[in-house]
């Protein structure tokens, strides 16, 4: 396979798979083992699992750090993920590609690829990374993303 049918046969497999964890108050949200196994994370579960997966297949990626703003216009800590794809930085978000849906039903594939694959100009409309894992730490430099959503 290819590395975008790879990248996207994980993003849809991270998806499919997950429950995104409302209630914070799970010991494993925040990990691998939340993720894979238990499959039911947050944000950050979600790019921990995702990174571990790209690498795995050889693929370069990195978690994100820094805030997101909501479709409620709110403001909140947030985790997602940059890969490299043909010598070119596009950021994936497969946690909100997973959307919560209030009240039962699924997601439009639309929705499912809202963050797949995207260049700066879509993701840095709502989300603002920070390199900073833990307050006061050392603040990690992030590639430069290509602007354009990459096109297959």
């Amino acid at each position: 396979k290819s590395d975008y049918e790879k990248i996207k046969i994980i993003h849809d497999y991270l998806v499919d798979t997950i429950e995104y964890d409302t209630t914070v108050s799970n010991e494993y949200i925040y990990n691998l083992y939340g993720a894979l196994v238990l499959k039911n994370c947050v944000c950050e579960g979600y790019a921990k699992a995702f990174q571990y997966l790209m690498n795995e297949l050889g693929i370069e990626t990195l978690m994100v750090i820094g805030t997101g703003t909501n479709s409620k216009n709110e403001t909140e800590n947030h985790a997602w993920n940059y890969v490299q794809l043909n010598g070119n930085w596009y950021a994936v978000d497969t946690t909100w590609d997973d959307p919560v849906i209030i009240g039962g039903g699924t997601a439009s594939e639309e929705s499912k690829y809202k963050y797949f694959l995207v260049g700066a100009d879509v993701i840095n409309q709502d989300h603002s990374s920070s390199g900073q894992f833990t307050e006061g730490g050392k603040t990690f430099s992030y590639p430069n993303l290509n602007n354009a959503n990459y096109t297959n």
